[in-house]
C-alpha cells in the first residue's frame, strides 16, 4: 500500500517532538514490579515546583543535517528570547526574528528548496519546552510516575558529590499507537546533591515504528543542568541530540538551550558548580 508522502512527514515529525504521543508509544512491556525511589524525592520536587517570579533570557542554537553524500544539506538557526514565569509563562520573540521567519516562509513559497531553519525553529519553541526550562520539577514529577528504579549509586557530577538514579520510565500509549510501535525503550538518570536537590540529568529514548510500509527509527538524548533560583528548580542548560530515518531517509539535529536570568536569588555553591561545569 502507498504512503502518502504527507503522511510520512506528519508521522516523521510527530516521532522527533519531544514528549510527543507517538514518541511515547510502545507495545505492553512485560510486567515488573517498581522500585520506589528514595524517600523525600517526590517532597523535594514538589517544594522546588515554585512560583516565584523570574525573568531573563533563552538562547536557542540549532544544526540539522539531512541526506547523505552529494544529496547532504545542513541548515543552522540561533536566537534569543525573553522568557518570564510568575503564576504564567510569557515568550516573546523579538520583531527581526518575527521578520526573518515571515522572509523565509515567503522564500519557501517561491523556492521549497530555500532553507527555513530560524522560521522552523521559532515554531517549535513553544510554551511546553519554555515550561520545561522554568519548571522541571514538575516535569520530573510527571515522568517519575510509574517509574522503575534501576540503581541507585555514590559519584559526582561537575566535581560534586552526588547521588546517582537510574530509572526506566513507562511507556504511555494508547491501542492504537502501540500497534505502530514495534519497540521503545527509555532510561532517565538523575544526580543528586546531598540534600537530595537535582543537580543534572540525562534522558535517552530510542523509538521503532512500523505502520504499513513505513519504518521509522528514532533515537533521543537529551543532557540538562540545574539550578535553585528563588526557591524554584530552573533548567540553566539543555542540550538535545535527534537521530532518524524513514523510508530511506535520514536526519539528524543538535539542539543546545541555554537559560539566563536577568534577577535572582543567590545559587548555592554546589548548584552553581553543576550549572557552569562541563
Amino acid at each position: 500500500m502507498a504512503v502518502c508522502k504527507a503522511c510520512t512527514r506528519i508521522i516523521f515529525t510527530l516521532a522527533l517532538l519531544p514528549g510527543a504521543p507517538l514518541a511515547m508509544a510502545a507495545p505492553a512491556p512485560t510486567p515488573v514490579a517498581a522500585v520506589a525511589a528514595p524517600d523525600g524525592l517526590d517532597a523535594t520536587l514538589q517544594r522546588l515546583a515554585g512560583s516565584a517570579p523570574i525573568a531573563g533570557t533563552l538562547s536557542i542554537d540549532k544544526t540539522s543535517v539531512t541526506g547523505s553524500g552529494a544529496k547532504t544539506k545542513r541548515s543552522s538557526a540561533r536566537f534569543t528570547l525573553d522568557v518570564a514565569a510568575a503564576r504564567g509563562i510569557s515568550l516573546r520573540a523579538p520583531g527581526s526574528l518575527v521578520a526573518q521567519a515571515e522572509q523565509q516562509y515567503a522564500a519557501h513559497q517561491r523556492d521549497p528548496e530555500a532553507s527555513m531553519a530560524a522560521a522552523e525553529l521559532l515554531g517549535d519553541t513553544n510554551l511546553v519546552q519554555v515550561q520545561r526550562m522554568l519548571d522541571p520539577a514538575a516535569a520530573l514529577r510527571a515522568q517519575l510516575i510509574g517509574a522503575r528504579l534501576l540503581g541507585q549509586s555514590s559519584t559526582t557530577l561537575d566535581g560534586v558529590p552526588a547521588t546517582l538514579l537510574r530509572f526506566d520510565l513507562p511507556l504511555v500509549a494508547t491501542a492504537s499507537e502501540r500497534k505502530m510501535v514495534q519497540h521503545y525503550q527509555a532510561t532517565l538518570s538523575l544526580w543528586l546533591d546531598a540534600q537530595g536537590v537535582p543537580l543534572g540529568y540525562t534522558l535517552s529514548s530510542t523509538t521503532q515504528i512500523g505502520w504499513f510500509v513505513l519504518h521509522l527509527d528514532n533515537t533521543r538524548n537529551e543532557q540538562g543542568r540545574f539550578a535553585v533560583v528563588a526557591g524554584r528548580l530552573v533548567t540553566t542548560r539543555l542540550d538535545v541530540q535527534q537521530d532518524g530515518s524513514a523510508l530511506g531517509h535520514h536526519g539528524s539535529s543538535t539542539t543546545h538551550y541555554s537559560l539566563h536570568l536577568s534577577a535572582h536569588a543567590p545559587i548555592p555553591a554546589a548548584h552553581a558548580a553543576a550549572a557552569t561545569g562541563a
